[in-house]
């Protein structure tokens, strides 16, 4: 069997739905389009993690009440810690290293020392925390798309993926407090804040909202690949404005409702630059610098395309001196444009603003939070029922996804556990939906009208008549690599020069 045939084999036998949205083919690497050995790494991680569950739990005094610390401060992380080199999980619990050996590839070299390794990375954890990724973090996302997303950005390694994830929920649970804080707190929050609040909580609102008001970034309309759009304005951001802690916290919201946005498991999310009317002498590109930083680390494989439109004389010099230095696969994705004909390749001109020379009459407004908007949020008995609800999923979840890894790959009843699986993730989906009024404060894509909860986004209200859906689909001729269209009247082989990084 020649390798194409060996590949294409293994491509027609994953066991994950196949169906996607896209009019182009799902990636290999990502969810519906895995090789049998990335599919395997995924129901590593996962069986590592619940066998993580089980011997913690099956050891554990059930009588003893946890502190918050003991439940989301995992090892690594506490003020305790070990000589360097050793691992507490290991010390603690020495029969994994035996259990694990049992649940790595059969693919991978040096099973014992991996699994050693795997251990070590289980100090970035505790059994509460591998819950956590059903229970808050996925929302409306099927958890392998999430696994996967620190697979690809580790090169497939699974300890550093395992390692990564850890990482991120901390900092997201603890550090951060993007569920507990940003989310919940939202622009109503931040709004009151200002009016109401003291201190630090009163400069922290109105730092929050002068960014909403202004505008400098927000989120509006798709790319010909359909990843919603991150417009910047850099012209209007001055680092004197508002301070560091307020800058990141309004772009970790604006990252997290990004997020919601996206539907399917292979979308991401593209940044526009937009460099109009910039000069050097305000050179501060503070948000860029933080938003690649958490591309890189809490939110890796969220970024599909970074287009630096209009960019002053010397920038694209300078950048090619700077790519040298970083990530080939971050680099890939930067494009420089410039005019409306430069990012015709990537918007269509109708779904492009008039701001950008586009034909979409629109511009960006800020409705101010509704006094009432948020009531849901204290009907405590409702969203606790649902969050039962949740975790019952969760577990069950859990319980199926124990069953599947269990049952030898690719074989038929693997593949109808995974059907009842996705099904089990569908009614996750579902239960998000209806929590999230009660969890997250609404903003300002809810209150124009944008975010329909289970019913999608809507960018374009007037252009989403299924048959000019479908029109547009037929024009399709291919999409490279970033997810660039080909129309038929829209590319200009004479400007290439404006469409590339280099």
């Amino acid at each position: 069997m020649s390798k194409i045939q060996k590949r294409q084999t293994i491509r027609q036998s994953v066991s994950y739905p196949a169906g996607t949205a896209f009019a182009y083919k799902i990636p290999e690497g990502y969810f519906g389009n895995l090789t049998e050995e990335q599919e395997a790494k995924v129901r590593a991680m996962w069986a590592i993690g619940f066998k993580f569950i089980e011997i913690c739990e099956a050891e554990e005094d059930a009588d003893k009440e946890k502190t918050l610390e003991e439940k989301y401060v995992p090892p690594a992380k506490q003020s305790r810690r070990l000589p360097q080199g050793t691992s507490e999980t290991h010390q603690k619990y020495p029969m994994l290293v035996n259990e694990i050996l049992s649940l790595l590839p059969t693919t991978e070299h040096n099973l014992e020392k991996l699994a050693r390794q795997a251990v070590e990375a289980l100090d970035h954890w505790t059994p509460e925390m591998y819950r956590l990724i059903v229970l808050r973090v996925v929302k409306h996302e099927h958890p392998d798309a999430l696994a996967l997303r620190f697979l690809r950005a580790s090169k497939w390694d699974i300890i550093k993926a395992m390692t990564m994830m850890g990482q991120t929920i901390y900092w997201r649970t603890i550090e951060a407090g993007v569920d507990d804080d940003i989310l919940r707190h939202g622009e109503g929050g931040a709004a009151e804040d200002e009016k109401n609040n003291r201190g630090i909580a009163r400069a922290l609102g109105a730092d929050f909202m002068k960014q909403a008001r202004w505008g400098k970034s927000f989120i509006h309309g798709v790319d010909r690949a359909g990843r919603p759009i991150t417009h910047i304005r850099v012209r209007l951001h001055r680092s004197s404005d508002q301070s560091v802690q307020s800058l990141e916290r309004y772009t970790l919201y604006l990252l997290e409702l990004a997020r919601l946005s996206l539907r399917h498991p292979i979308e991401t999310g593209t940044i526009l630059l937009d460099l109009s009317g910039f000069k050097f002498a305000n050179f501060d590109l503070t948000p860029l610098k933080f938003i690649l930083k958490q591309s890189e680390t809490n939110y890796p494989g969220s970024l599909g395309l970074i287009l630096i439109h209009n960019a002053p004389f010397g920038l694209k010099t300078i950048w090619r001196l700077l790519r040298v230095w970083l990530d080939k696969e971050l680099t890939s994705k930067v494009k420089f444009t410039y005019g409306k004909k430069g990012l015709r390749r990537w918007i269509a001109p109708d779904q492009m603003i008039k701001e950008l020379g586009g034909d979409e009459d629109w511009e960006y407004t800020y409705d101010e939070p509704l006094p009432d908007e948020n009531i849901q949020m204290k009907d405590t008995e409702t969203r606790d029922r649902l969050l039962e609800e949740r975790r019952l999923l969760s577990l069950r979840f859990e319980d199926l996804t124990k069953e599947w890894v269990m049952n030898a790959q690719l074989s038929e009843k693997a593949r109808e556990i995974c059907e009842r699986r996705n099904k089990c993730v569908e009614d996750l989906a579902d239960n998000y939906w209806r929590l999230d009024p009660y969890v997250r404060a609404r903003s300002i894509y809810d209150r124009q009208g944008y975010f329909r909860g289970a019913d999608g986004v809507e960018w374009y209200p007037a252009k989403a008549e299924e048959d000019s859906l479908r029109e547009m689909m037929e024009k399709v001729k291919s999409i490279d690599s970033c997810g660039a269209s080909h129309y038929e009247g829209v590319s200009d082989t004479g400007d290439e020069s404006c469409y590339e990084s280099d």
